[in-house]
């Protein structure tokens, strides 16, 4: 299943709420991404069916081997480019929404490519 812009950012959230709660459930999800319940809820029966997460009897989300790597790869580059652009002078909260969305446009290559010249630095 490809996922979506929106899918890997539900991911994400995931990920980072289990990183700060433990325990995640769709309402937390809700908040921290600012959209209802019933986005959530449609996201997570796609995510679900797709492999990406599965939900336990007590509503709580849990990330698949392949969610968390998903998770874990926009993550990394919603970081990487956080950080960058702030370096560059961007004001943290453009550089937080403009990292949002190159992090699922850029072609691993060029992530790589870029990762390892800031490396480099």
């Amino acid at each position: 299943m490809k996922l979506h812009a929106s899918g890997e950012d539900y991911l994400e959230s995931v990920l980072v709420l289990q990183k700060k709660l433990g325990m995640v459930r769709s309402v937390d999800v809700a908040r921290h991404m600012g959209v209802s319940k019933p986005s959530v809820c449609v996201a997570v029966n796609t995510l679900k069916d797709g492999g990406f997460l599965t939900m336990d009897e007590d509503h709580f989300l849990h990330l698949t081997d392949v969610g968390r790597e998903v998770a874990e790869k926009i993550y990394e580059r919603h970081c990487f480019f956080t950080e960058q652009l702030i370096a560059a002078g961007v004001d943290p909260k453009t550089a937080e929404a403009d990292a949002c969305r190159i992090e699922h446009i850029i072609s691993d290559e060029s992530f790589s490519r870029l990762k390892e010249a800031a490396e480099q630095d």
